[in-house]
């Protein structure tokens, strides 16, 4: 015999049956046909699911029957919620069934159905949540599994209307919740409605949360606290939270951790701020505990405040240092290089460009009576038709109406100082003009030297300096 069918055994039952057989080993040959004898039978997996479920439900059988009632937990159906009589046990039974074949069967209602209330729908007014909390059949009675069913309120009270269960006056869906009830209580369980008009004492709420990425409802109710209805649904004893701890508070939402007994966290998030009232109300009542100013928090919050300090010193370092070296205004954008920009303006009185350091007086005398003559011509043309010239430049390099890359046309000189230009940023333009032609550098140098040309040109006149 072999150990080969053990491997298709689940880890924990294949360990247990090794235990055995180690200890005994005549008993492997007797796990092996059991194991065959399953696998080959299937009819008999399928009859004892079937068992699990119950028979089909009788007419006769039937106490209460709610028909085309939509299912949302544990499986998404349409389907009958029935009580009735089981006819092996003789005792209740709820289930949910298909053509009078049951899908879901829930025995020992006293024991079995541990909580099960009705729920506002938050988006939809005219319809109602059946909330059930049980255990299975044979499961753990600490383990909880959910039952969640909705309710059309005028397509259930037309149905109980039209079966004769309630007058055919009665037009509010109270009344159904009320018959509900009585029935639920015959077969021996209450189902609690606590958002009733009727009710006294403090109010139960619901607010709109997120855990983690999901998004859901948060009841706070009476005894319980429930979140849904994305799986996986959470509900707990308010008697079992121990603590309450509000963090992320913000000018319109803030986030509530939730704390057991056992030491379990349940952090809801993005709640808004105006649900704070009763939400501190409601914990208040039940005596919990508020962690948000406990020691531990405290450390995340100075440790919060440390780097929030950290960050505005280091801003303060840098505005400090942008003050020390200066108007940012008067940082050089052309180049870095001091030298070169020495270099530059020594340079920029040349008018063709030639290197400056020539010895040759003659050379020199004669070039300057040269320019003399040139600028003189230059600055009557400009003053005769320097204003066209102007227009017609401006226009062509500035689109948008005039509205540049500096800002609505804002002029050269207004960005570094202030609207005065200096003799020699007007030389440097016309150095650049002569050496390269009036089209060749770019248009940013282009349209920030004509807003301030014509404004210079009458000052050349008699400052004395001889211009390129």
């Amino acid at each position: 015999m072999s150990e080969i069918f053990l491997d298709n055994v689940p880890r924990e039952l294949r360990e247990k049956v090794l235990n055995i057989t180690n200890a005994n080993p005549s008993t492997l040959g007797i796990f092996e046909e059991l194991y065959n004898y399953a696998k080959n039978n299937p009819e008999n997996r399928k009859k004892s699911r079937s068992d699990i479920l119950g028979s089909e439900v009788a007419e006769e059988s039937i106490i209460f029957q709610l028909k085309d009632v939509s299912v949302l937990t544990p499986f998404r159906k349409k389907l009958n919620l029935v009580f009735s009589i089981s006819p092996t046990t003789g005792r209740p039974t709820l289930s949910l069934s298909k053509d009078m074949a049951p899908q879901l069967t829930l025995t020992e209602l006293g024991r079995s159905i541990k909580f099960a209330t009705f729920l506002p729908f938050p988006e939809k007014t005219n319809v109602i949540y059946l909330f059930i909390s049980y255990s299975g059949p044979g499961q753990d009675p600490s383990v909880r599994e959910v039952l969640l069913l909705t309710l059309n309120k005028d397509a259930t009270l037309l149905q109980l209307k039209n079966s004769g269960l309630l007058a055919s006056g009665l037009d509010d869906f109270a009344h159904c919740v009320e018959y509900i009830r009585k029935q639920a209580i015959l077969v021996g369980f209450r189902i609690s409605d606590p958002f009733s008009a009727a009710n006294a004492g403090p109010r139960p709420f619901y607010v709109e949360a997120h855990r983690g990425t999901k998004e859901g409802t948060l009841y706070f109710l009476p005894d319980h606290v429930i979140f849904g209805f994305k799986k996986p649904i959470l509900m707990f004893s308010s008697q079992e939270i121990e603590s309450i701890t509000y963090s992320s508070i913000t000018r319109l939402t803030f986030n509530v951790t939730l704390t057991t007994k056992d030491g379990e966290k349940f952090e809801f998030s993005m709640i808004d701020q105006n649900e704070y009232t009763l939400i501190d109300d409601y914990v208040k009542r039940k005596q919990v505990i508020d962690n948000s100013m406990s020691e531990e928090n405290k450390a995340k919050t100075a440790h919060k405040d440390m780097n929030s300090a950290e960050q505005s010193s280091l801003l303060a370092e840098a505005a400090q240092q942008i003050e020390d070296e200066g108007n940012i205004n008067d940082i050089p954008l052309e180049s870095d290089d001091e030298e070169a920009d020495n270099d530059f303006e020594a340079d920029s009185n040349a008018s063709d460009g030639s290197d400056t350091g020539s010895n040759s007086d003659d050379d020199n005398q004669d070039e300057e009576d040269e320019e003399d003559e040139g600028v003189e011509e230059d600055i009557e043309d400009e003053e005769d038709g320097g204003d066209l010239y102007n227009e017609e430049q401006h226009n062509a390099q500035l689109p948008n109406d005039g509205q540049d890359s500096w800002g609505g046309g804002v002029a050269l000189g207004d960005q570094f100082n202030g609207g005065n230009v200096n003799d020699n940023q007007f030389g440097l333009h016309n150095s650049l003009d002569n050496a390269f032609g009036g089209s060749d550098f770019n248009p940013l140098a282009h349209d920030a030297s004509l807003t301030v040309e014509k404004n210079v040109i009458d000052d050349e006149e008699d400052s004395g300096v001889e211009y390129d």
